[in-house]
């Protein structure tokens, strides 16, 4: 399927979300919703305490400021407020047409590429756990930096925020990763390094997302208004 006028569409209204201390710390994806001037991404994209977060649209060399509204740690969602009124909130699908094994497709910034990927799947299956939460399991390839990313319907409604890959990890994995960069070192080579960035970054071709359901509304007197997409 051809999903070039979709992207297009939707494009210039998803950013690479940079959270800065000093160097850059971390780094995912958010996109406008609800109305202008307000941005969904990841809780864990932006860590605690005195850091600047930037955002860069696609379409722009500019970065622009946001500053966080709302965290919800439970479901892993943050809303981010910035002030640019051009950028226009993505649309959100009407939850009667969300199915198992329809096709999905989420653009975002794998890897911090400063360019926007887009990629294809689908909807493996709608999940309940034994609180009754919901979440999305998705067959796509899910990389570190889609993290925040909009999980639309082929035509461009967004249905969910892309926000894990799914990945067994192993007792020792696990201890390894626990391990601090900079505490073995060979030839000059940091090996927890290298092992982090494997960990990191290895493709299952799974992924979840959590529906729109549990995005948290922004509140209505919000200084950088805009018209309610919600």
């Amino acid at each position: 399927m051809d999903y070039s006028s979709i992207v297009l569409s939707v494009r210039n209204s998803i950013a690479l979300v940079f959270v800065i201390r000093g160097d850059v710390l971390s780094a995912g994806t958010g996109f406008v919703f609800f109305r202008e001037g307000v941005l969904v991404t990841c809780n864990h994209v932006i860590p605690e305490g005195d850091v600047s977060i930037k955002l860069k649209f696609p379409d722009s060399e500019n970065y622009l400021s946001a500053t966080v509204m709302i965290r919800d740690m439970v479901h892993d969602v943050a809303l981010l407020k910035f002030d640019d009124l051009s950028r226009k909130p993505l649309q959100q699908a009407e939850q009667d047409s969300i199915k198992e094994g329809m096709p999905i497709i989420f653009s975002g910034y794998p890897l911090s590429l400063l360019s926007l990927i887009t990629h294809q799947g689908i909807l493996s299956s709608i999940l309940k756990d034994a609180t009754g939460k919901t979440a999305y399991l998705i067959d796509g390839t899910v990389n570190s930096g889609n993290s925040g990313c909009p999980l639309m319907t082929a035509a461009g409604k967004v249905i969910g925020v892309v926000n894990a890959k799914q990945m067994e990890q192993s007792e020792l994995l696990g201890r390894v990763q626990e391990q601090k960069i900079g505490a073995i070192s060979i030839h000059g080579l940091d090996i927890m390094q290298v092992l982090h960035a494997i960990i990191n970054n290895v493709q299952l071709g799974i992924g979840y997302a959590i529906p729109c359901s549990y995005i948290p509304k922004p509140p209505a007197n919000d200084s950088f208004g805009g018209t309610d997409n919600g």
